[in-house]
């Protein structure tokens, strides 16, 4: 048996006990705090598969059953057990089986959850259905109803356990003369998730005043300036900072691993900035500026993680956006290739006042998920 751990928040831990090799069979589950160790409820998942080393494409079938709370009583909440469940699940190596042939057509990767257990209640499953975790699909089997699966697509945009409801739809003009929806301003914690293949808890959050001589570290650096052009005096960083702090289409961002800061992004609408003078613009359509400052969270694998936290935040953040743009410099060839990577698009090139960019997009329909 081999112990795994994933680290859902600061306070909701979830450790799972499964077969090895081979992750078929029963997997033991446990909720936890992780500071006191203190259980909050365990439950029992059964993994089965058509294929000898699973996880595969779409033959996969979870149970779930013995749900129960720390005084041993039914678990009240299926939503969170499946959600967590899916976590774990969703966190394999991705399927390698079947084999494909080049050319022919390939299923999603979705795993059938089993009617009975924890969902043998038809109130569990509709709550299931409800927070977006289960699709309903017509049985491949004459009168064999509705079968419950979860794909892998759909789970990864799920705001689920964060939460939060798209703003109203109130439409108000801003400079010059662009019509578009009011936008919220952004929480203080922005993201907050576990990367296994990192081992290492990246977060979001907004930056702040008090941030201004980090980030003026980082714009001072050689390789950061070369595309920032904001090198000099921490007071210019500080009302560098303050600037885009008072903006309501923009908010600056920082960026840690472990609590450690290691970059600066910009999270905003592109339809009130300049590049969607530039480009056409949708209502919800988020754009992205990027810097990673400490040297020694670079590289392909620490890209893939925020890129992909990112992408995983602005998707959750609002259901309606539907599309991620950035406009790095064409000459960012390294970063290009990274955005590619992760299913961006080059869309075409804009000439802007002070450089030449590539215009990078990612639909929602087209990402697979963060990098896990």
């Amino acid at each position: 048996m081999a112990t795994k751990t994933l680290f859902l928040s600061d306070s909701s831990q979830i450790t799972t006990v499964s077969p090895i090799p081979n992750i078929t069979g029963v997997s033991f589950f446990s909720h936890l705090h992780p500071p006191t160790r203190q259980h909050y409820s365990k439950w029992t998942v059964t993994l089965t598969s058509s294929f000898a080393n699973p996880p595969s494409l779409s033959t996969d079938v979870i149970t779930i059953t013995d749900a129960t709370t720390s005084d041993g009583l039914p678990h009240p909440d299926p939503v969170f057990v499946l959600y967590a469940t899916l976590s774990w699940y969703f966190h394999l190596n991705t399927p390698t089986n079947p084999p494909l042939t080049l050319g022919a057509s390939r299923n999603e990767w979705a795993v059938i959850i089993d009617r009975s257990g924890l969902f043998a209640r038809e109130e569990a499953l509709a709550a299931a259905e409800q927070a977006g975790l289960i699709l309903l699909f017509e049985s491949a089997t004459p009168d064999g109803g509705l079968v419950p699966k979860a794909l892998k697509r759909a789970f990864w945009q799920i705001s689920y356990p964060f939460m939060k409801m798209p703003s109203p739809v109130v439409y108000t003009i801003s400079p010059p003369a662009v019509r578009h929806p009011i936008r919220p301003r952004p929480a203080r914690n922005l993201y907050r998730r576990h990367v296994p293949a990192l081992n290492a808890i990246l977060t979001f959050r907004l930056a702040k005043l008090e941030d201004a001589p980090l980030v003026n570290k980082w714009m001072n650096t050689p390789r950061v300036a070369a595309f920032w052009n904001e090198a000099g005096p921490v007071t210019k960083t500080a009302e560098f900072l303050r600037k885009n702090l008072e903006m309501r289409h923009s908010f600056p961002v920082i960026g840690s691993w472990e609590d450690e800061p290691f970059g600066y992004f910009e999270v905003y609408w592109v339809k009130e900035d300049i590049l969607g003078r530039y480009c056409e613009a949708q209502e919800w359509e988020r754009g992205l500026h990027v810097l990673v400052g400490e040297e020694r969270f670079r590289g392909s694998q620490r890209v893939a993680g925020w890129l992909g936290g990112l992408c995983h935040y602005i998707f959750c953040d609002d259901p309606r956006t539907q599309r991620i743009s950035l406009e790095p410099r064409v000459d960012n060839e390294k970063f290009i290739q990274y955005l590619q990577k992760e299913g961006f698009a080059k869309e075409k090139e804009i000439t802007f006042p002070h450089k030449q960019s590539a215009l990078m997009r990612l639909t929602r329909e087209a990402w697979d998920g963060p990098s896990v």
